[in-house]
C-alpha cells in the first residue's frame, strides 16, 4: 500500500472519460492494481450499473462480463469496507459475475465487513446465488464468517449452503451445492463450527434423513458408524461423519449434554451415533481417570433406555456394553432386567401375531413364542459377549449357545435390513444362520403369515429374500435335509434355488444329492399349490411357475461346460438327462408367446426371464459340450426341434446368437451346417435371423473365423433399408455400427483389405455418423487395452488416414471424423501423428469440438512436441461457438495456460503473436486468471503434472 498513491478526483474523471468502450474499460480495470482508486471510482459511479442478464433468442440466458467487478475482487483485501459498500449497493443486480464476486469478496475481507453482505444474500435466496459462483468461494465465505467472530451470520450462510430441503412434489433432498462439493466442503465448515456446531450439523442430518424418507435409522450404505462401506461417498456419509466427529469432540467437555442432544433428535441414526461416541469416549479414557465415573453414568443411562433395545442399534449397543464392562462391570448388573423386559415385549408381539391363526392351539402358540424370544435373547446376549455379561447372563448365554449354536460374529453389521418399504422378514439372516439345517427347514415349514396388510409386517416373500442371501453365502445351510418340495412353499423353494445358483457361480460347493432331488421334484411338480396361499399380492408365490423358472435357471447354469469340470461326471449326466426329457409344455410356450414386450425388454433379456427360452439356454449349454458326450445327439435333436417353432419374440434366436462361439468351438462342422438357417445369407435375412446376427455380434469379440462365418448375413443386413432388428440393445451402438466395428477391426488386424465385401458395403451404405461411431468405438477399445501391437496400430492409423481423405473429397460426410478424440485419448499414437490429423478433422468437422473429449492433458503434453500445432488445435476446440462451454471446462485446468506458454516460449515470433492474441481473446470471454496462469507456467510454478485429466 505504501507504494500506491490516491488519485485526484479530476484524474479519476479523466480516466473514466477515456474508456468509453467495453474493450478500453476491460484493459483499464484488468490492469489496475492500485486499491486506492477503488473509493474514488465508486464515488464517480463506476460501479453503479453492471450489465443485466441477456435473454437469447433460443430462451437461454447470458451474463455479460463486467471487468469493473474483477477489480473490486482483486483489491477487496486492501479496501474491504469500500468493496463491501459497492456490493451492498448491487443487491438488485442479476448478473452472475456480480454474485460470484460477492462470495469472493466475502471470503477475502475481515469477517466484520463480510457480515454486512448478509442482506444482499437474503435478497438473492429466491433467485439463486449465480451459476458462475465457485462453490469453494461460497464455503470459504461461510468459514471466514464463523472463524472471524461473526458466528451467527456464518451459521446463516452455512445453513443456506448445507441445509437440505424437500421441493414440493419431490421425494429427494434438494441441495444448493451439488453432491460432490457438498461432500468435499462439509468437513471445512464442520471444523470451523467446532464442537458447538453439533446442533447445526445434526439438524442438517435430520433434515436430510427426513427429506430422503430414512427416519427409521437403517442405512444399507452405512451399516457402521465408524467408517464408510468400502469407498462409498455421498451426502449422507458426509453428514454422518461430520456429526460423529463433532460429537466426539464435544464429548470431551460435555458428555451428558452431547448424548442428550443426539438422542433428542428422535432419529435412530443419531442414537447410533450417540452410542458410538460414548463407546469411543470410554475407550479413550484411562482406567482411573477422574471423568470415568461420569462417563460410565451417562453410558449406563443411554444403554438401558428402552429405545436402545432396538435391533437397529444392536451392534452399537453391544460395543457400548463391552466398553462399560471394561471400566465398571457392576454397571451392567441391571442388564438382566433390561433383557427380561425385552423378552416380555418380544413375547407379547409374537403371541399377538400368532393368536390370529385360529388353527394353532395354545400349546403351538407358546412354543412359537418360546422359540422366537429365545433367539432374540440369544442374539442380544451374544452381542454383549460372555466376558462382559454379569455372571447369571453369561451362564444363560452359554446355555443358549449349547442348544442353538454359537453365533460366530454377533457384532457384524447387518447386510440386509427391512423397513417400511418392501417385503419384511420375521427373522434376520443372523437368526437363520444360528440354526441347524433341519431347524431352518422346520421353521420355514411351520411359519405362517398372519399379517393384516398394514405396516411393515413380515411375509413369506420377505423371509425368502433373507433366505436367498443366506444360502448364496452359505449353501450348506440347507444341506442333508430331504423332501424340500413336499415340505416348503414354492416361495421358499424359489429362494433356495436362487441361492444355490448364486453360490455355484461364486465357486461354493453344493449338496449334490439335495440339489438333484429338489430340481427333479420342482420340475415334475404341477403348477398348482399344495398349501393355501398366505398374505397379499407379492407376499407368497401364487403357484409353482416361478419356482420352476428358478429351477430351470439353475439347471442351465449347472450343465454349462467348464474347465476343470465342477459337477461330478455321473451327476452331470443325470442333470443332462433331466433337462433333455423335460417337456416344453404348451402352457410355457403360450405364456412366452403372450409376453408383452412393451416394456422394452430385448430378445436376449427376454430369454433369461421366460421359462421356454430358459429351457433352450440349457439345451444350448448341453450342445456346447461337443459331440463326444453321451447326450450330444439327443440334446441337438431336442434343441433343433424347439428352434423349429415360429418364435415371434425372437428369444430363441438370441440364444443361438449368444452361443455361436461355443457351438463353433464344440463342433465347427455341425455349426456351419446350420449357419444359413440361423443367420440367413447374402440373399435374404429374416426378422429372427437379424436378432441372431445382432446378438452374436454384441456378445462376441471380433474373431476372424466368426467374421468369415457371418459375412453373408452381415452383407444381407447392410442391404436392408430399415434398421436391423437388435437382439441385445445397447444405448451407445446399433447393429449396423457393430458390423462396422468388426469391419474396422478386420482391417486393423490385417485379416482383410479395402476390397473386402463387408468393408465395402459398410463404408458405402452406412451413414457418416454410423461410420464415425464404428471408428470411434475401436479407438475407445484401444484406450482400454494395456498395449497394442505396432502393426495393428499402424493399420488402424491407415484406416483413419483413408477416411480423412474421403471426407476431404466428400465434405458432407464430415461426421465420420467426429469421434477422432478417442484416438487421442487412447494414448497409443504419438502426438507427431495425431496432432496434424486432429487439426484437419476439426477443420473438416467443427462439430468435433462440441464433443466431451477430455483431451486437455494430451494436448498440453503435445505442446512440448509441436507448440504450433497444439496452439492451432486448442484454438479450433475453444473458438467453435458450439464447443466453448465444454472446452473451457475441460481444458481450463492448466491445459490452455500450458499450451499458450509453450507457444510464447517457442522462439517463433509469429507464434508468439498468435498465442498472445488467443490469450487476450479468452480473457475477454471471461477467463480472468489466464494471464497469471500462463506466467506461472513460464515461471515453472505450473508444470505438465499439474494439468488435470
Amino acid at each position: 500500500m505504501s507504494s500506491y498513491t490516491r488519485p485526484l478526483d479530476d484524474q479519476v474523471r479523466e480516466a473514466l472519460r477515456r474508456i468509453p468502450t467495453p474493450q478500453l474499460r476491460r484493459a483499464f480495470f484488468e490492469g489496475l492494481k492500485n486499491p486506492l482508486w477503488l473509493e474514488p471510482l465508486k464515488n464517480e459511479g463506476a460501479f453503479r450499473k453492471p450489465p443485466a442478464r441477456v435473454v437469447m433468442g433460443d430462451g437461454t440466458t447470458s451474463d455479460p462480463y463486467w471487468p469493473e467487478i474483477e477489480y473490486v475482487v482483486r483489491v477487496a483485501g486492501n479496501a474491504p469496507a469500500v468493496a463491501v459498500d459497492i456490493l451492498v449497493a448491487l443487491k438488485d443486480s442479476d448478473n452472475a459475475w456480480v454474485r460470484r464476486a460477492l462470495f469472493a469478496v466475502g471470503a477475502a475481507v475481515p469477517a466484520s465487513e463480510a457480515a454486512r453482505l448478509k442482506p444482499v444474500l437474503k435478497s438473492w435466496v429466491s433467485s439463486g446465488f449465480g451459476w458462475r459462483t465457485d462453490p469453494r468461494e461460497m464455503v470459504r465465505f461461510a468459514v471466514n464468517l464463523i472463524a472471524g467472530g461473526e458466528r451467527k451470520t456464518g451459521e446463516w450462510v452455512a445453513n443456506a449452503l448445507f441445509q437440505p430441503s424437500v421441493p414440493e412434489g419431490s421425494t429427494e433432498p434438494s441441495l444448493l451445492l451439488d453432491e460432490y462439493w457438498y461432500e468435499a466442503s462439509l468437513p471445512q465448515v464442520a471444523q470451523a463450527l467446532g464442537p458447538d456446531g453439533l446442533p447445526v450439523v445434526l439438524g442438517w442430518l435430520v433434515a436430510y434423513e427426513k427429506a430422503a424418507g430414512r427416519m427409521d435409522g437403517w442405512s444399507l450404505s452405512r451399516p457402521s458408524i465408524k467408517e464408510r462401506r468400502e469407498m462409498h461417498r455421498g451426502v449422507q456419509d458426509a453428514l454422518i461423519d461430520a456429526t460423529r466427529d463433532l460429537a466426539l469432540e464435544r464429548m470431551k467437555a460435555e458428555p451428558r449434554g452431547t448424548v442428550k442432544r443426539l438422542i433428542g433428535a428422535n432419529l435412530m441414526l443419531a442414537r447410533r451415533i450417540a452410542m458410538f461416541v460414548m463407546t469411543a469416549a470410554l475407550a479413550g479414557a484411562e482406567a482411573e481417570a477422574p471423568d470415568v465415573p461420569e462417563l460410565v453414568s451417562v453410558a449406563q443411562a443411554l444403554l438401558l433406555e428402552p429405545h436402545s433395545r432396538d435391533e437397529r442399534c444392536r451392534v452399537e449397543f453391544g460395543e457400548l456394553a463391552r466398553e462399560i464392562s471394561r471400566h465398571a462391570p457392576s454397571a451392567l448388573d441391571p442388564l438382566g432386567d433390561f433383557v427380561a423386559d425385552g423378552v416380555a415385549v418380544r413375547a407379547s408381539q409374537v403371541r399377538e401375531r400368532a393368536s390370529r391363526d385360529e388353527e394353532d392351539s395354545d400349546v403351538d402358540i407358546e412354543a412359537r413364542v418360546t422359540e422366537s424370544t429365545e433367539r432374540w435373547e440369544h442374539l442380544w446376549l451374544a452381542s454383549v459377549g460372555p466376558s462382559a455379561l454379569p455372571v447369571v447372563l453369561a451362564r444363560r448365554l452359554a446355555e443358549l449357545d449349547d442348544r442353538l449354536g454359537v453365533i460366530e460374529d454377533p457384532l457384524r453389521p447387518p447386510l440386509l435390513i427391512t423397513g417400511w418399504t418392501g417385503p419384511n422378514s420375521p427373522m434376520t439372516q443372523e437368526e437363520m444362520a444360528a440354526m441347524s439345517p433341519e431347524e431352518l427347514i422346520a421353521h420355514l415349514e411351520s411359519w405362517h403369515d398372519l399379517g393384516d396388510g398394514w405396516g411393515p409386517e413380515p411375509s413369506h416373500e420377505g423371509q425368502a429374500r433373507e433366505l436367498t442371501a443366506l444360502v448364496t453365502a452359505y449353501p450348506q445351510m440347507t444341506a442333508t435335509t430331504s423332501g424340500l418340495v413336499a415340505r416348503l412353499r414354492p416361495t421358499y423353494l424359489r429362494a433356495i434355488l436362487r441361492g444355490w445358483e448364486g453360490a455355484f457361480k461364486a465357486g461354493l460347493e453344493l449338496d449334490w444329492d439335495q440339489v438333484e432331488e429338489t430340481l427333479r421334484d420342482v420340475l415334475t411338480h404341477g403348477d398348482e399349490l399344495d398349501l393355501p396361499r398366505e398374505g397379499g399380492d407379492g407376499d407368497d408365490d401364487p403357484d409353482f411357475r416361478w419356482a420352476k423358472e428358478a429351477a430351470e435357471d439353475l439347471l442351465a447354469e449347472l450343465v454349462k461346460k467348464s474347465a476343470p469340470p465342477r459337477v461330478p461326471t455321473g451327476r452331470l449326466q443325470r442333470l443332462a438327462d433331466l433337462l433333455i426329457v423335460l417337456p416344453s409344455s404348451d402352457q410355457e410356450w403360450s405364456e412366452y408367446v403372450a409376453e408383452d414386450r412393451a416394456d422394452g425388454m430385448d430378445p436376449l433379456t427376454l430369454s433369461i426371464n421366460q421359462r421356454w427360452p430358459i429351457h433352450l439356454r440349457g439345451l444350448a449349454a448341453l450342445v456346447s459340450h461337443g459331440p463326444s458326450v453321451p447326450w450330444s445327439d439327443r440334446a441337438r435333436a431336442v434343441l433343433l426341434g424347439e428352434l423349429a417353432r415360429q418364435d415371434p419374440q425372437g428369444a430363441s434366436c438370441a440364444v443361438i446368437g449368444e452361443h455361436l462361439g461355443r457351438f463353433v468351438n464344440a463342433d465347427e462342422t455341425w455349426t456351419k451346417s446350420h449357419v444359413r438357417t440361423w443367420f440367413g445369407d447374402v440373399e435374404e435375412i429374416s426378422h429372427c435371423q437379424q436378432i441372431a446376427l445382432s446378438t452374436a455380434m454384441a456378445v462376441h469379440r471380433y474373431h476372424s473365423s466368426l467374421y468369415k462365418l457371418l459375412a453373408p448375413s452381415m452383407l444381407a443386413a447392410l442391404a436392408l433399408s430399415e434398421p436391423i432388428v437388435d437382439g441385445l440393445q445397447f444405448d451407445n451402438s446399433t447393429p449396423r455400427e457393430r458390423i462396422g466395428e468388426w469391419a474396422v477391426r478386420a482391417l486393423a488386424f490385417g485379416h482383410v483389405g479395402w476390397d473386402d465385401p463387408v468393408v465395402t458395403a459398410f463404408f458405402s451404405s452406412a451413414d457418416a455418423v454410423e461410420r464415425g461411431a464404428a471408428l470411434g468405438h475401436v479407438a475407445w477399445e484401444f484406450m482400454h487395452a494395456e498395449s497394442v501391437e505396432d502393426g495393428i496400430r499402424d493399420r488402424f492409423a491407415g484406416v483413419w488416414d483413408a477416411r480423412i481423405t474421403h471426407v476431404e473429397s466428400n465434405p458432407s460426410d464430415s461426421a465420420e471424423l467426429r469421434e477422432f478424440f478417442w484416438v487421442v485419448r487412447c494414448r497409443k499414437f504419438d502426438p507427431e501423428w495425431w496432432l496434424p490429423r486432429l487439426k484437419r478433422s476439426l477443420e473438416l468437422d467443427p462439430e468435433l469440438a462440441a464433443q466431451r473429449y477430455m483431451i486437455g492433458k494430451d494436448i498440453a503434453s503435445a505442446a512440448d512436441v509441436n507448440a504450433r500445432l497444439a496452439l492451432d488445435v486448442t484454438r479450433l476446440l475453444v473458438k467453435a461457438p458450439q464447443s466453448r462451454g465444454f472446452a473451457m471446462i475441460e481444458m481450463s485446468r492448466h491445459a490452455i495456460p500450458v499450451v499458450i506458454a509453450r507457444a510464447l516460449a517457442a522462439g517463433d515470433a509469429q507464434l508468439e503473436v498468435d498465442a498472445t492474441e488467443f490469450m487476450n481473446e479468452l480473457g475477454e470471454a471471461g477467463n480472468l486468471e489466464l494471464a497469471k496462469q500462463v506466467q506461472a507456467v513460464l515461471d515453472g510454478a505450473i508444470t505438465q503434472q499439474d494439468v488435470l485429466e
